[in-house]
């Protein structure tokens, strides 16, 4: 089993930043996507969304991503990854029709315990206590906010699970590949795939968008295009425990979406539920703020 070397700790808080900013540009993406889907099929949304990602990163990366992917000695991990990612899409947005926006993203916050969890076992990477605690401390603070366990509905949350589970795995998978392959080889042959599993459903499914809601459609394929990107290349900077908790950030964004959209108003206990995610958030920044320091100056044998 491959065992990777932990990144250097000064560029942990850049990882920590760049999942942050990530975080909240896949906030829109959710919110935008539970809009569209809607009216529109899942396959359809997964297509021009991909496409989008896929012509981005072929035009801006022309030169290193298409020779790259031709060249890459992991294509079966990174059809693996994409197919894991294809299922986890279908089942998360098809549930997107059933939820709550912030029911939705409370339910994908099985994901970054999971990950954590396969952090140990396939990565090798030693957890510390500050990790455990700051997911521990969030997915708490996500029960808080929305208590997911009192809805009647299961078939729906349960999609949401299964999702949440392979995204996970799709993210360890991330984690190994990454240490070997660009994120432009990645991004590129991910949205390529994309494109060509939902491409032969269209004639079926296709829908003509308006202007509008074609704009959204190709907005939401721009910002998975940057928030994928940010993410990539935080988890060169960042251990993959360490990033996971910077997740939860996004069941605020989810809150103001449901709002702003829907004019879904949190209810008090989702003032306490933020509060235990901030802390989380806290706990995690400050251990590797610390840890930052302490190797700086020498002070990890005191």
């Amino acid at each position: 089993m491959t065992r990777f070397r932990a990144p250097e700790a000064g560029n942990v808080l850049l990882g920590l930043a760049l999942a942050l900013s990530a975080n909240a540009i896949f906030s829109f993406q959710d919110a935008a996507v539970k809009w569209l889907v809607a009216d529109f099929a899942v396959l359809q949304v997964l297509f021009t969304r991909s496409l989008v990602i896929g012509v981005v990163c072929g035009a801006v990366y022309w030169r290193t991503a298409i020779p790259g992917i031709r060249k890459s000695r992991h294509k079966p991990a990174l059809m693996l990854r994409a197919a894991a990612m294809i299922v986890a899409w279908l089942c998360y947005y098809s549930a997107a029709r059933s939820l709550a926006l912030a029911d939705l993203v409370t339910l994908y916050y099985a994901a970054p315990l999971i990950i954590t969890v396969m952090s140990i076992f396939i990565l090798g990477e030693r957890v510390n206590w500050a990790r455990w605690l700051a997911v521990i401390v969030g997915f708490a603070g996500v029960i808080v906010a929305a208590n997911p366990a009192g809805r009647p509905d299961l078939l729906p949350a349960g999609l949401v699970l299964v999702a949440a589970t392979l995204w996970a795995w799709a993210n360890i998978l991330m984690r190994q590949i990454s240490a070997s392959e660009s994120t432009e080889v990645q991004m590129l042959f991910t949205s390529l795939a994309f494109v060509v599993a939902s491409a032969p459903a269209l004639p079926w499914i296709w829908v003509t968008p308006d202007l509008f809601t074609f704009g959204l459609m190709m907005g939401i394929g721009c910002a998975a295009t940057l928030g994928q990107y940010l993410m990539y290349e935080s988890v060169r900077h960042a251990p993959a425990s360490a990033v996971a908790p910077c997740s939860y950030t996004s069941l605020g964004w989810a809150f103001l979406w449901g709002w702003v959209i829907w004019s879904d108003i949190p209810e008090k206990a989702v003032f306490a539920g933020a509060g235990l995610i901030l802390l989380g958030s806290i706990i995690i920044v400050g251990s590797e703020w610390d840890n930052a320091r302490r190797r700086r100056f020498g002070l990890d044998a005191l």
